[in-house]
């Protein structure tokens, strides 16, 4: 009984000006764009990169809150690399390349590293014990692909850390 008042209710009303879903999607598709680790050692591997450090001048040796500063500077040109990548070594791609870099954590832990030795050597400190502040751009030009990395360390922060005596 509540079926035929439920289908006489259903005919009584005006027809709706969508479609009703009769079937949803079991899966659904997404089209997302990364770059894969390995894609990114290639990228490594065939890159060009200069690493220039110092200590900050208004700080004494010594001195508590003394910070010393590295800029980690990496140019990727697709070219160097065209056989082995799928895309191609053009303007667009290191366009795409350069958005896709921009805020990558992986792109940020191997600048962090390649500044690494050159903060502990000006700090005299232990690479282990050093947390590196590192803030990085990235831009194309042409086919290339350029990150200019900010690195910077205080010996207060490693003290605070527990890590330096």
């Amino acid at each position: 009984m509540r079926t035929k008042v439920a289908q006489t209710l259903v005919e009584q009303l005006p027809e709706a000006p969508w479609a009703r879903v009769r079937q949803v999607q079991l899966i659904r598709r997404e089209i997302r764009e990364v770059l894969s680790p390995s894609a990114l050692e290639v990228l490594w591997r065939h890159g060009d990169h200069v690493i220039e450090g110092g200590q900050e001048l208004s700080h004494g040796r010594g001195a508590v809150g003394q910070r010393f500063y590295a800029t980690v500077m990496v140019t990727f040109d697709l070219r160097r690399a065209a056989g082995s990548f799928r895309e191609p070594a053009d303007v667009a791609t290191a366009e795409r390349l350069a958005e896709l870099m921009l805020g990558n954590p992986r792109v940020q832990k191997k600048l962090v590293a390649l500044a690494r030795p050159e903060l502990a050597r000006l700090a005299q400190m232990p690479e282990a014990c050093l947390y590196i502040e590192m803030d990085f751009h990235v831009r194309a030009e042409g086919t290339c692909v350029l990150l200019d990395g900010d690195a910077m360390v205080s010996l207060e922060s490693a003290r605070k850390a527990g890590t330096y005596e």
